[in-house]
C-alpha cells in the first residue's frame, strides 16, 4: 500500500533525506521524462529520457594522457601509469653522525639527497670545573628535620629549603592578620571547629561569619543576624533516601512532600500524575473545562464539528468545498473513495467557510472523499 500524491511536491530547497527510489524487476509501463527506478534484476539506477531508459551505472574511461614525469596511458579499459626515474640515488639517509639533506623542486619532487656530517664548534661548549662545584656543595649542610640541603653536580645548583613534612610536638600559636595554609588536604582531630571566637561573642560579632570556598565565584555559607539564618549562595543537594526535616519531621524528600505540609501558596505546578481533584471546576480560561460532567465539558469547550463530501467530476482540477465552520482553523483529509487510502493534494483555505482542493489532473467522478474538521 502506498500513499497517492496527486500534486507536485516543492521541498523549497530542503534536503530529501534517507530516500529510496522505487524498486522493480523491470521498467515501469508508460514512463514520463525524468522518472527514475531501481532495477533489482540488473542492480542499476535508471532514468527515462524522452524515449528510452538510461542506465546510470554505465560508462567507462576512454582515454588517459600522461603528463610531465609520467609515462603510459592509452584508451583500453586497463591503463598503466609509470613514474619517470629521478637523479636521486635509492638509499637510506641520515645517521648518528650525519644529517640528511634534500632538494625539492616547485612541484614537490625530490631532486637531490645527501648526508652531511654533524660538527659542533669548540667555542659552543662551556667547560665546567666540577671539582670547584663539589667544594661549594660540601661547605653547606642542613639541620635534620629543619633545613634540607641538596646539591646537583651536573647542573651545579645548590638548593636550600624546608623539609616536605614538619612536625611540631607542642602547641602552635600564630598571631597576625592573615594565616595562609597551602595544602591539598587539611586534617583536624577535633570534631568541633569554632569560628568567631572573640573575647565577647554575640550574634552581632557572628553576623557575616561562615565558610567561603573560592572558585570562579565565591561559594559561601554565611550567618545573617538580621534574619537569624544560615544563607547558602549555591544549590543544596542531599543524598538519596534522605529528607529535609523540621523539628525531626520530614517535610520534603526527592519524591514526596511531607504529610505535615497542608497549606501552600503555590502559583504553578508541574505535571500531576495521580490524585483526586475535589475542588471547584477549573475554568476554560485557566486550562480546564469549566464543568464536572462530560456533556457539559463538550458544550463549554465547543467540541469540533466534522463535514464530509465526495468530490471529482472528471474535468475540474480545482474543487471548492463549503464547510460553513466559520474559521480557517480546519483540518482537511482527502482519501480514495474506493481504496480508502490517503491522497495528497494542494489545500487552500479560501475563506472561513470553504476550502479549495487542487489536483495535478482532474479526479474521476466521485473518486475522492474529503473530511473537514474544525
Amino acid at each position: 500500500m502506498a500513499m497517492l500524491v496527486v500534486t507536485n511536491l516543492d521541498l523549497n530547497k530542503n534536503e530529501l533525506q534517507n530516500a529510496r527510489v522505487q524498486n522493480l524487476a523491470s521498467a515501469p509501463a508508460s514512463p514520463v521524462s525524468g522518472q527514475i527506478y531501481y532495477d533489482t534484476s540488473s542492480n542499476s539506477l535508471n532514468v527515462y529520457l524522452a524515449a528510452s531508459w538510461l542506465n546510470l551505472a554505465e560508462g567507462d574511461i576512454t582515454s588517459v594522457v600522461a603528463g610531465t614525469g609520467l609515462s603510459g596511458g592509452g584508451t583500453s579499459a586497463d591503463i598503466t601509469i609509470n613514474l619517470a626515474n629521478t637523479a636521486v640515488t635509492a638509499a637510506a639517509y641520515g645517521s648518528a653522525s650525519a644529517v640528511a639533506t634534500f632538494t625539492v623542486d616547485a612541484q614537490g619532487r625530490l631532486t637531490a639527497a645527501a648526508n652531511t656530517s654533524i660538527a659542533i664548534a669548540a667555542a659552543a661548549v662551556t667547560d665546567f670545573t666540577e671539582a670547584a662545584q663539589d667544594v661549594v656543595g660540601g661547605m653547606v649542610a642542613g639541620t635534620a628535620n629543619e633545613v634540607n640541603v641538596a646539591y646537583n653536580d651536573g647542573a651545579g645548583t645548590l638548593t636550600i629549603g624546608l623539609p616536605d613534612d614538619v612536625t611540631i610536638a607542642g602547641n602552635l600559636t600564630v598571631s597576625g592578620t592573615t594565616t595562609t595554609v597551602n595544602s591539598t588536604t587539611m586534617t583536624v582531630d577535633d570534631k568541633n571547629l569554632e569560628l568567631g571566637s572573640v573575647t565577647t561573642p554575640s550574634d552581632t560579632t557572628a553576623d557575616g561569619g561562615g565558610i567561603t570556598l573560592k572558585g570562579a565565584t565565591d561559594k559561601t555559607i554565611v550567618w545573617t543576624n538580621s534574619t537569624d539564618s544560615w544563607d547558602f549562595n549555591q544549590h543544596v543537594n542531599i543524598a538519596t533516601s534522605t529528607d529535609f526535616k523540621i523539628n525531626n519531621v520530614s517535610v520534603l524528600n526527592a519524591t514526596t512532600l511531607g504529610t505535615s505540609v497542608v497549606t501552600s501558596s503555590l502559583t504553578a505546578v508541574g505535571t500531576i500524575g495521580t490524585g483526586v481533584w475535589e475542588a471547584t471546576d477549573v475554568a476554560v480560561a485557566h486550562g480546564g473545562t469549566g464543568a464536572s460532567t462530560a456533556a457539559a465539558a463538550r458544550t463549554n469547550l465547543g467540541a469540533p464539528s466534522k463535514v464530509t463530501a465526495t468530490i471529482g467530476d472528471g474535468s475540474a482540477t480545482a474543487i471548492a468545498v463549503t464547510h460553513s465552520l466559520g474559521t480557517d482553523d480546519v483540518v482537511v483529509e482527502v482519501y480514495g473513495a474506493s481504496t480508502k487510502e490517503t491522497v495528497i493534494c494542494d489545500v487552500d483555505r479560501t475563506s472561513t467557510d470553504a476550502v479549495t482542493l487542487t489536483f495535478a489532473s482532474a479526479p474521476a467522478s466521485n473518486a475522492y472523499k474529503v473530511v473537514i474538521i474544525g
